[in-house]
């Protein structure tokens, strides 16, 4: 491989994400990903054997970069002082705007029944990403242990479903929302 180019592998997955993006996992054909990625059928077989085992990679970088975003936003909270409720806001828009993450709960969640226990595994890991984030969050000030099943809940209601289904976000105002349940 050429120095500064993608790898063929690299191109593929990433020409697949695009798709999945927009059809889902059902509606993604590896015909599609050929002419997307523009490589030849035996090139995208060559290096994903099957549509599960691309989705699988896709997946992958999803996590690796979902993991790095996370831990990225955490730090710059940390340094900029924030408070609780605008930091765990924060996290969860975050979380809530990345097309690939949308894409991964749309296909984990809508169809599911196309998939193997090896991708519901790597996908309880992207979520587990999210869940320790505002675990460390929540440690960092001092917000008891005991809330962040209700506070989860609920910004899971309020940010990531709306954006799941394109529909318009409460995550702008739960801010305040937060502030009242951690007070009581």
């Amino acid at each position: 491989m050429a120095r500064g180019r993608p790898s063929k592998k690299g191109l593929i997955a990433d020409a697949a994400l695009n798709l999945f993006k927009v059809a889902g996992y059902q509606g993604t054909s590896i015909d599609q990903v050929v002419l997307e990625a523009a490589v030849s059928k035996p090139t995208v077989y060559s290096n994903f054997p099957s549509k599960l085992l691309l989705w699988q990679e896709v997946l992958r970088q999803i996590i690796a970069r979902s993991e790095q975003q996370l831990v990225a936003l955490e730090h710059s909270l940390k340094q900029e002082s924030a408070d609780f409720s605008y930091g765990w806001v924060a996290i969860w828009q975050a979380w809530s705007d990345a097309d690939d993450r949308l894409a991964a709960y749309r296909i984990h969640w809508g169809e599911q029944h196309k998939l193997s226990a090896e991708e519901q595994a790597m996908f309880e890991v992207l979520e587990q990403h999210l869940a320790n984030t505002l675990a460390r969050w929540m440690a960092y000030h001092n917000v008891a242990a005991e809330q962040h099943f209700t506070l989860f809940a609920v910004s899971r209601e309020a940010c990531l479903l709306p954006a799941i289904a394109n529909r318009p976000s409460d995550c702008a105002d739960l801010g305040q929302l937060i502030e009242q349940l951690i007070k009581s």
